[in-house]
């Protein structure tokens, strides 16, 4: 292909034309201007995912009064095309936060064990009493052997006391549309593109590792704290682990 019909040379080309600068594309589309002069100079591989790139496409083409159709089109010859379109399943509402449930599994185990060792106490004791005081003229019966029923103390005292595992909880909102993948320590991992105004949770006992494909179109939550940015706006980032080893 002649480099006089590259996507660079025709959007440099139409922008300089309309008058206006790197800087007033940048700040009319909200692309960052290394971004920018990476389209106009045709550097692939400063670039993030093709999925982003056609979005700055369109978005450079609004602002200089451009139809965006024959620059998508020399992106594809480049490229190759996108592939077909697949209608995402509705996003679910978001989740409410809730902090971790750390001693309900106990306190329930031990008001049930409670329960039980009080209601044998008191059967026991009505048996005795009816077996002491029979009616006026009955015949003595003889006693049945008595089963021992565990005391209250040693029903608690049977109860694991160990500390239960603290349990992670990481949130996200998006404030950009952004492609994510979340690996919860122990469990399965998940991918999606999610839009702006999506909220996500994970919980995990360890740590999460987590991949962005706009690190700053995001707003993450650990344990109800805010974290910092994984990385700039359109900035991929793969692997991250939350909480780093300096985080407690």
């Amino acid at each position: 292909m002649n480099s006089a019909y590259t996507l660079g040379t025709y959007l440099r080309r139409r922008r300089e034309r309309s008058g206006l600068s790197v800087e007033a594309v940048s700040a009319g589309s909200r692309i960052v201007p290394r971004l920018v002069d990476a389209l106009e100079a045709d550097r692939r591989d400063l670039l993030p995912a093709p999925v982003y790139v056609r979005g700055f496409i369109r978005a450079y083409c609004a602002q200089i009064g451009e139809d965006p159709e024959e620059a998508l089109r020399l992106y594809e010859e480049r490229v190759g095309s996108p592939p077909p379109l697949t209608v995402p399943p509705p996003a679910p509402p978001p989740l409410a936060f809730s902090p971790p449930r750390r001693w309900g599994p106990l306190a329930a185990s031990t008001l049930l064990l409670v329960a039980l060792g009080v209601a044998g106490i008191f059967t026991l004791g009505r048996r005795h009493s009816s077996a002491d005081h029979p009616a006026d003229g009955a015949a003595t019966a003889p006693r049945a052997p008595t089963v021992p029923v565990p005391s209250v103390s040693t029903a608690i005292a049977s109860v694991p006391s160990g500390p239960l595992p603290v349990e992670r909880v990481l949130v996200m909102r998006v404030v950009e549309s952004t492609w994510v993948r979340v690996a919860p320590d122990g469990g399965e991992p998940t991918e999606e593109t999610l839009a702006p105004g999506s909220v996500r949770e994970w919980r995990s006992a360890g740590r999460f590792r987590v991949t962005l494909g706009n690190a700053g179109g995001v707003e993450l939550q650990l344990d109800g704290q805010a974290l910092p940015a994984l990385g700039e706006r359109g900035r991929v980032v793969r692997d991250v682990v939350v909480p780093s080893e300096a985080q407690p």
